[in-house]
């Protein structure tokens, strides 16, 4: 989580390159923000808590800055919680991404008389700088003696403004660096930097780097060696980075899924292909993910088994603690991710490598750790994701899935296919202004209630699961999903009258047990919506799906918009869901 920017410039620069940089990362974390400067030999800082959308600054222009957007761990969102914090000198501002497990025990290594202005788990480590610099006036020596005494993953930069330097370090949590024609910057997502350059360094764990004026020093974290720096040409476009019309980068990114399934279809056959083959070699498959990501893995898993008779296992990946004693060279593990960031994935995937397996990666982001670490990528290749929710990546992560199982099957064109297919009924459900409406007016008639169920049986269980979780994502009501023939196994006590339940039975496949299921909730009161290509007598209202292989597609689009709508009735940020980030950096 967190977002950080900054450059070491040749010319002087406003500051508002940090703060549009920012605004690039909020959806990294959103309750404050902070950016330094450096301006004769000493620090100015500018905070605030809250949006930095519409935020400006009085700071004057510099040659260095460094800025930080913030989701808070230790300590509440304040002002004086908001990173960069600075030594007692005002010569250093610090920022920081991740956590300082022991940042009580560094706290009691400090001498007297140092003034703490946070309640962080941060603050003492510009503390700790302020007090090695007296002993070695090298900033990236003295980082580094402050860096190796943290334990966590974490990310840190300091601006040194009597050097006009920035020194960085970092421990899994992500930085690239940017090479510019007048500036080196840094940011915590390659994407930030792209306005400004495509040339990026990606710094690896265990890594620091030292920016000046005069370019870089990258160094080896443990030994202080210096490494060279490996400059990679990144081919993003974010031309589609704006709203574009739209009020809310979800409502936007919610239509461009057809868009992007046609891409798949027509672009993605040749890498699905490969990762087909890893596939057939391995004795055993592992798919994980978190969140969005985990439920897109599971759909793979009933892909998999159903189209090519593939065994594989679905697992979140902040639990695959039970399955790495049992990877070994045979094994492969699938790693789902839109950020190719997150902790707990790339924590499971090093396991993996440990024990001799292989690594796959379905990832949106190039040049992310998953990236770089994976013994295979498949780009998704959305563009960029600005809400925080997963949607877009999401239904390229099954359609990727989608076309594997077609091609271990020997029947490519199939695949390409019926990917195609669902990508023009999801463009037909999203623009028809009837669906639309229906999707309103069913929000309406929803949004009051506490509690809200979906039920999936089969291959739409996952689809049950990832519904549900949009909705309690981005509107805060408490939706849960359910496996269907689970409801008599003790959720039916959830329902009472008027609790809305979503049925999923976009097919014919188990279609009578998810209207036995309907008919069981409404028989105790249950106002039941079916996602259905023809309306039954066991649903209130039916949202229509075409259903067959389009089925997940159609779903995913319907109980997006469904989310949203619900979102906008309840007065919440739709792009900016409380409490979440993107990229999820910290266990």
């Amino acid at each position: 989580m967190c977002g950080i920017f900054g450059f070491v410039s040749t010319l002087e620069r406003d500051p508002e390159v940090v703060l549009q940089g920012l605004r690039f990362l909020e959806y990294r974390g959103y309750d404050s923000w902070g950016i330094a400067v450096g301006s004769n030999g000493l620090v100015d800082t500018d905070k605030a808590t809250g949006p930095i959308s519409d935020a400006t600054t009085n700071l004057g222009r510099s040659n260095i800055a460094l800025g930080h957007t913030r989701w808070a761990t230790h300590g509440g969102v304040t002002e004086a919680n908001a990173h960069p914090h600075c030594d007692c000198r005002r010569r250093f501002a610090l920022i920081h991404n991740g956590i300082v497990e022991n940042y009580q025990d560094l706290a009691g290594r400090l001498g007297p008389g140092h003034r703490f202005l946070s309640q962080t788990d941060t603050e003492v480590l510009v503390h700790l700088l302020e007090e090695e610099i007296s002993r070695q006036p090298d900033l990236l020596a003295a980082l580094l003696t402050v860096f190796r005494q943290v334990e966590g993953m974490s990310a840190v930069a300091v601006l040194d403004a009597q050097s006009g330097q920035i020194a960085l370090a970092k421990n899994g949590s992500p930085v690239a660096l940017g090479w510019g024609e007048d500036a080196i910057y840094l940011a915590s997502d390659p994407s930030a930097l792209l306005e400004y350059t495509h040339r990026m360094t990606f710094v690896e764990d265990g890594q620091a780097a030292l920016l000046s004026d005069s370019g870089v020093v990258l160094t080896d974290v443990r030994t202080g060696e210096i490494v060279q720096p490996e400059v990679r040409v990144v081919t993003w476009d974010t031309r589609r980075a704006g709203l574009d019309g739209y009020a809310h980068f979800m409502a936007k990114e919610i239509h461009e899924q057809p868009a992007i399934l046609r891409h798949i279809a027509d672009r993605k056959a040749q890498d699905a292909a490969a990762l087909a083959s890893l596939i057939r070699d391995a004795h055993d498959v592992y798919l994980i993910g978190c969140g969005t990501a985990h439920h897109a893995a599971m759909s793979a898993r009933y892909l998999l088994a159903e189209v090519a008779g593939i065994k594989s296992t679905a697992a979140a990946a902040s639990e695959m603690t039970l399955i790495e004693p049992l990877l070994d060279e045979g094994s492969l593990v699938v790693a789902f991710s839109q950020s190719g960031e997150t902790l707990d994935v790339l924590e499971a995937v090093r396991a993996a490598r440990q024990r001799g397996a292989k690594v796959a990666a379905l990832v949106n982001a190039e040049g992310s750790s998953l990236d770089r670490f994976a013994n295979l990528t498949l780009l998704l290749e959305c563009g960029v994701e600005r809400c925080v929710l997963a949607t877009k990546t999401y239904t390229a992560m099954v359609a990727v899935m989608h076309l594997v199982s077609h091609l271990i099957t020997g029947d490519a064109d199939r695949g390409v296919r019926e990917v195609r297919a669902a990508a023009s009924r999801v463009e037909s459900l999203l623009d028809r202004e009837t669906v639309h409406g229906l999707i309103k007016s069913t929000a309406r008639l929803i949004v009051d209630h506490q509690h809200l169920f979906v039920l999936g049986r089969h291959r739409n269980y996952p689809l049950a699961l990832e519904a549900a979780l949009k909705i309690k994502e981005v509107s805060y009501l408490h939706a849960e999903g359910f496996a269907a023939g689970e409801l008599k196994h003790g959720v039916i006590a959830l329902i009472t009258n008027g609790t809305p339940c979503l049925i999923l039975a976009p097919d014919e496949d188990y279609r009578r047990e998810a209207l036995a299921a309907a008919a069981e909730v409404r028989a105790r009161g249950a106002f039941t919506v079916g996602f259905s290509p023809r309306a039954e007598a066991e649903f209130d209202i039916t949202l229509p799906v075409h259903g067959a292989s389009s089925a997940p597609y159609e779903i995913a689009g319907a109980s997006q918009l469904l989310a949203y709508e619900l979102a906008l009735l309840l007065g919440c940020d739709p792009d900016k869901p409380r409490n979440l980030a993107k990229s999820v950096t910290v266990k």
